[in-house]
C-alpha cells in the first residue's frame, strides 16, 4: 500500500539529525537528492515534541451514509490534518477527540452521520496520500488516519540505513517494494514513475540488484514450480476446464503440446513434461516482458489483468514485478517510442530487442521515499524487515 504525506514538518523525532548524517555520510553521501530529502525531513522533525497520540479509528469500514458513534472523531481527525498534510494539531488530538466522543454528552444523531460534506473530506485526504479515492474509510485509509510520528519516524531512519543512490551515469531503475512502485532514472535523475505489483508476504519479490538486457515482445509463459503445482491439484480435482480456460497447456520435449487431460497430472513438472501458456492477451506476462539477468527467474512485465494497479496494497504477484506504464519503459530502455513499441506488439510475433546498453535494476525496501512534489510517501513494512 502507498501512503502519502506532502510533508512531515510535525512529526516526532528522538535523533540528532547532525549525528545521524555523520554516522552515515559515508555510505550514502548527502548531494545525492533522496539522501537529502529525507535527511531534510529528519531535520523537520528535530526538536517536535516525541509520543504525541493520533487518534485511533479503527474498527469496521465506515461508508457514505453510515451512523456511526466514530464520525465526530473522524470529522476532528481530518479537520487537524486539513489537506491530509500532518501539522502540529494532527498528533495532539487523539486522547482529546476520543474522550470528547466517548465521555461527553453523546451527539446528536445528526452529527454521527457520514453526510457529502465528510464524504468529499476523506476523498481529499485520500487523494493527498495516494490511496484510491472512494471516501470509504476502510483498513488502507484508517492506516492512514492513525500514521504517527513514531511511525514515520521508523521509516525514514529505516530508510536512510538502507538507501544506496542509483548509478551517476546511465540509465537505471529502482523498484520500490513496500511502496509498490517502479523509478527510471538517466545519470542519477528521475524520469518516470510507474506503479506496479510485487510479490506477496508468502511469495516476495527479492531485495537485489540485476540487469535488464532486452525486452520481450508477446511472450510465452512457462509456468513456474510453484504454481505446477497449483495447476496440477485442479487436474487432480478434474478441474480441466479451469485449466483451459486461461490457455494453459503440456508442453513436452522437442515442443510437443499436449492438452492438459491427455497428460497424468503426476508426470507434469518431470522428463520435460511442464504447464506452458502461449502468447496473447490472456498470457500471465502480458505483452511484454522486461529480461533481467539474474539466476532467480525475478523479471518485469505486463499484466492482463489491469485493474490490479488500483488497488491500495499491491503485494498481489508470485515474485515478478508487474508494470502499468510498460509501454513508456520500454520505450525508454530500447530508445524508441511508444508507438514503435505497440506496432511491435500488433504483429503479434513473439520476438525479442536487445536493449542499446544493460540497464542497472535495483529491487529495494524503503518503506518512506520523496514523491514528486517533495514530499515524503510512506509504505507498509508488507514483509516484516522492518
Amino acid at each position: 500500500m502507498i501512503l502519502k504525506a506532502a510533508s512531515v514538518c510535525a512529526l516526532a523525532l528522538s535523533v540528532s539529525t547532525a549525528a545521524w548524517a555523520t554516522t552515515h555520510s559515508a555510505t550514502a553521501p548527502i548531494v545525492d537528492p533522496v539522501y537529502s530529502r529525507l535527511s531534510q525531513a529528519l531535520g523537520e522533525l528535530d526538536g517536535q515534541v516525541a509520543g504525541n497520540p493520533v487518534a485511533d479509528i479503527s474498527g469496521t469500514s465506515l461508508k457514505p451514509g453510515d451512523i456511526d458513534a466514530r464520525v465526530p472523531l473522524l470529522k476532528a481527525r481530518l479537520a487537524a490534518l486539513g489537506d491530509g498534510t500532518p501539522g502540529p494539531a494532527a498528533y495532539s488530538v487523539g486522547d482529546a477527540s476520543a474522550s470528547a466522543v466517548t465521555e461527553a454528552t453523546p451527539p446528536a444523531p445528526s452529527e454521527q452521520v457520514y453526510d457529502p460534506q465528510l464524504e468529499e473530506n476523506v476523498k481529499t485526504f485520500q487523494r493527498a496520500w495516494g490511496l484510491g479515492d472512494d471516501g470509504v474509510v476502510g483498513r488502507s485509509t484508517m492506516w492512514a488516519l492513525n500514521f504517527g510520528p513514531d511511525d514515520a519516524r521508523s521509516a525514514i531512519v529505516r530508510t536512510l540505513a538502507r538507501y544506496s543512490p542509483p548509478p551517476a551515469e546511465g540509465k537505471s531503475i529502482l523498484v520500490n517494494i513496500p511502496l509498490a512502485e517502479v523509478i527510471a532514472f538517466e545519470n542519477g535523475k528521475e524520469v518516470m514513475r510507474s506503479r506496479v505489483i510485487v510479490g506477496t508476504p508468502e511469495t516476495q519479490t527479492p531485495r537485489m540488484t540485476s540487469r535488464l538486457t532486452a525486452v520481450k515482445y508477446n511472450p510465452d509463459w512457462t509456468v513456474p514450480s510453484g504454481l505446477t503445482e497449483k495447476y496440477r491439484k485442479l487436474l487432480l480435482a478434474g478441474r480441466y476446464d479451469e485449466v483451459r480456460r486461461i490457455g494453459v497447456k503440456v508442453k513436452g520435449p522437442e515442443n510437443t503440446l499436449y492438452d492438459v487431460a491427455d497428460i497424468s497430472p503426476y508426470s507434469i513438472g518431470y522428463d520435460g513434461l511442464r504447464f506452458w501458456q502461449p502468447p496473447g492477451d490472456d498470457n500471465a506476462l502480458g505483452l511484454l516482458k522486461f529480461e533481467l539477468d539474474n539466476t532467480r527467474s525475478i523479471y518485469l512485465h505486463d499484466t492482463p489483468k489491469k485493474a490490479l494497479f488500483t488497488r491500495d496494497s499491491r503485494a498481489l504477484s508470485n515474485g515478478c514485478v508487474r508494470v502499468e506504464r510498460y509501454l513508456e519503459f520500454a520505450a525508454w530502455v530500447l530508445d524508441t517510442t511508444t508507438e514503435e513499441v505497440q506496432a511491435r506488439i500488433n504483429a503479434g510475433k513473439t520476438s525479442f530487442a536487445r536493449v542499446p546498453t544493460p540497464v542497472t535494476v535495483q529491487m529495494a525496501y524503503y518503506t518512506a521515499y520523496p514523491d514528486e512534489l517533495g514530499g515524503i510517501r510512506y509504505g507498509r513494512d508488507v514483509y516484516g524487515l522492518d
